[in-house]
């Protein structure tokens, strides 16, 4: 065990160890092996550099039920600089390797220059090299069931969030442990969110809210939507997000470039360290029509309604049949669909298990702490496309909206 070597986290912790606790004795599990890197980020409060497609087992965490246990993060020594200078991870176990291939006897890391007058960074990494060697892991499988016996997890029952693991750590001689593959329920623990992740997804939201809605400035009679999305994305990156798209309808525009006078839907979707925000809003360049304008303030209305009703308690089917009624009660006769989902670490943190079914969404209940998103989409061949999406706190007795609730219609010249 390598106790503090990536120094204690500065940052407030992500996860919800309450809420950890209450999903693993409910589903009998002594602790978690994460493999995913959304999970390993959310278990550690690390994002690995090396994270992506195509490179799955290069960084993992346990979490033991006992907190008297030692949580541990495995990832690979190169990254080691990287945790130290994001500030590390609260994990008191970190358990670093190096590729087989190399020469690790001793390991000899990067090489520093003789002489050379060193940066207080530098230093640092120096001396994380020093506390490591002759504790590195010959390979990611080997360190993590190095970290798996450390926690006292080798004869226990463990959640997984990639099938791979078990005959991974079958092989690196972990014979007694019992896996159950449990991704969904890390999706039940990240759904309630600790105050560290609220702080984040309130200023995830903001940020989105005001680079969407300039990126809607832009919009202009003929506009290709590229343009306007590559806006987006540089006003979320000016603010320290990063756009994941702006969508606009189910099948982009119907003329291919925005017309004068038709509805048009913007949906935005980005995330700040991590952390996902959507809104969505509806725009029209030039004077809207009647309808347009009563159907919008059907929808402002029915809206406003529902965030004013939101409580815990409520299940997702109740909370899209309320918002469907209000709509209609309001005259929007063909409003159909309402859409709430948890957001949080990915677009939507709710768990969706697979069955023969398919993906299987269930009628979750809304408790404190969920971060609701709420879709309100529209579309009519024809005719044009509209959007209504605001993120909400659901609370003790309530809820808390995180976006500024200014729902205007956006109308251009």
């Amino acid at each position: 065990m390598i106790a503090g070597a990536g120094d204690s986290a500065t940052a407030p912790l992500l996860l919800n160890r309450a809420q950890a606790e209450r999903v693993l004795d409910q589903h009998g599990l002594d602790g978690l092996l994460a493999a995913q890197p959304v999970n390993v980020c959310y278990l550690s409060n690390y994002w690995t550099a090396g994270s992506g497609p195509g490179r799955d087992g290069l960084s993992f965490a346990v979490l033991p039920r006992r907190a008297d246990e030692a949580a541990a993060l495995v990832l690979g020594a190169e990254e080691l600089r990287r945790l130290s200078a994001s500030g590390g991870t609260w994990m008191p176990n970190l358990v670093a390797y190096r590729s087989p291939l190399e020469d690790t006897t001793p390991p000899r890391g990067w090489p520093a220059r003789a002489g050379a007058e060193l940066l207080p960074n530098e230093r640092k990494w120096l001396a994380i090299e020093d506390r490591l060697r002759g504790e590195l892991s010959g390979s990611a499988i080997l360190g993590l069931a190095r970290a798996v016996r450390a926690a006292g997890l080798e004869r226990a029952v463990v959640g997984i969030d990639d099938w791979r693991l078990e005959k991974w750590l079958r092989a690196a001689g972990l014979v007694e442990a019992r896996f159950m593959y449990a991704e969904h329920l890390f999706a039940a623990i990240r759904r309630v969110k600790s105050p560290a992740e609220i702080a984040l997804l309130r200023t995830a939201a903001a940020l989105n809210e005001t680079a969407c809605l300039e990126a809607a400035q832009h919009v202009e009679e003929g506009s290709d939507w590229q343009v306007i999305e590559d806006v987006y994305v540089a006003e979320f990156a000016q603010r320290g997000g990063r756009g994941c798209h702006l969508l606009t309808g189910p099948g982009g525009l119907p003329g291919l470039a925005v017309r004068r006078g038709e509805p048009t839907a913007i949906a935005a979707l980005g995330h700040y360290r991590q952390y996902h925000a959507s809104v969505g809003r509806t725009l029209c360049v030039g004077a809207a029509d009647g309808e347009l304008l009563e159907r919008h303030a059907a929808l402002q209305r029915g809206w406003r309604e529902v965030a004013a009703t939101l409580r815990p308690g409520l299940r997702y089917r109740e909370v899209a049949a309320g918002c469907v009624a209000a709509i209609r009660a309001q005259g929007f006769a063909d409003f159909a669909l309402a859409v709430p989902r948890s957001i949080g670490l990915t677009p939507c943190d709710d768990p969706v298990p697979m069955s023969v079914r398919g993906a299987e969404h269930g009628d979750l209940l809304l408790e404190p702490g969920v971060v609701l998103e709420i879709e309100l989409p529209y579309s009519e061949i024809g005719w044009g496309s509209m959007q209504l999406a605001d993120t909400l706190l659901v609370t003790e007795h309530g809820c808390e909206p995180l976006t500024s609730m200014q729902t205007d219609l956006l109308i251009l010249p």
